[in-house]
């Protein structure tokens, strides 16, 4: 009987464990992206939310898609690495002009940039940074002199964007509507009532997050210095946005990275494997002593007394994850 309770404990501890892959994300952008060093609160809202992040950025302020489609340093970043994600926004003006305007000032240089990105590797998905309105408009054009017209044009130019470029968006500016329209006491804007106030920075953080996890931010507790019902109310205002209407965002990934994972039940030398694997397409098991196996949950017998790390190694055609795990043969 002990040596039954013994085994049981033994199976409890190996139980219930999968592998945290690194998620990488690129920001591509000006001002409104970096104000408020706005990546840098994405990356901690992940980091608080348990996620493993990477994230990066090429910016510049005041620039549109043009400039970034013509610059040696963009494309450089974009092959640094394979990236996860790569969140691109224009100029907050940039897709608020006429159609015809904007197909021939803007659509070529994004796709020439969404063409490297694709180049450099086919899995990395593309988001696309919905902006916001300005405070009062933009008095240079009648049908953008108010928050109301110039937010719709920016809106769906960007999901007209999402569907000619096979991206995805994030709602910024749909998100901002709602503090707008519901909460007047929250002040998203700079002074210069264009760029944003570190509210609307953590609002963008926060949609950002719930765009490419499908999870709220909800109760983060990263370390950003704003009350903690304004927080509140940003986090539960951007999850419901995104995730109550992921069709109308085109919030659906191109392609699936594969998730590790698997139980370990040991009876005296044999080990049974129990997959818990997803989205892979090929699986190898390396049981530390000098055997392999490619089956899908294999079982294994030890022929001496040790600690041994099994590895598991998944694939797909986006992504290698290979997740060890120790044991101990007695």
């Amino acid at each position: 009987m002990l040596k039954v309770l013994k085994s049981l404990l033994f199976t409890l501890i190996l139980s219930g464990i999968s592998a945290q892959e690194e998620t990488s994300v690129l920001f591509i952008g000006n001002s409104f992206t970096f104000m408020n060093a706005m990546p840098s609160m994405f990356r901690e809202i992940a980091k608080a939310k348990g996620k493993t992040i990477f994230v990066d950025s090429i910016v510049e302020g005041g620039k549109d898609l043009n400039f970034h489609s013509g610059r040696a340093l963009t494309y450089e970043k974009i092959r640094s690495r394979k990236w996860d994600y790569i969140i691109l926004q224009a100029h907050s003006n940039e897709l608020a002009q006429p159609e015809s305007k904007i197909d021939n000032l803007t659509l070529p240089y994004a796709k020439r940039i969404v063409d490297s990105i694709r180049a450099n590797s086919n899995c990395t998905q593309l988001v696309l940074y919905m902006t916001w309105g300005y405070k009062n408009g933009n008095p240079k054009w009648a049908p953008i002199a108010s928050y109301d017209s110039m937010q719709y044009r920016i809106k769906n130019q960007y999901l007209r964007f999402a569907d000619l470029l096979d991206a995805r968006v994030s709602p910024v500016g749909e998100v901002w509507k709602a503090i707008r329209a519901n909460y007047s006491g929250i002040n998203l804007y700079d002074p210069d009532n264009q760029h944003p106030s570190l509210v609307g920075s953590y609002l963008s953080a926060c949609t950002h997050f719930s765009t490419i996890f499908g999870e709220t931010p909800l109760g983060n507790h990263a370390p950003i210095l704003l009350d903690e019902m304004t927080r509140q109310i940003i986090e539960l205002n951007a999850s419901q946005i995104v995730l109550n209407n992921m069709n109308q965002w085109r919030n659906v990934p191109r392609k699936t990275s594969p998730e590790a994972g698997f139980d370990l039940v040991l009876s005296n030398d044999t080990l049974q494997v129990i997959n818990r694997a997803r989205n892979s397409t090929w699986i190898e098991w390396d049981f530390g002593d000098g055997h392999k196996s490619v089956e899908e949950s294999p079982s294994h017998c030890y022929l001496s007394k040790g600690a041994f790390t099994v590895t598991q190694k998944v694939m797909n055609a986006c992504k290698t994850i290979v997740y060890p795990r120790e044991i101990l043969v007695k």
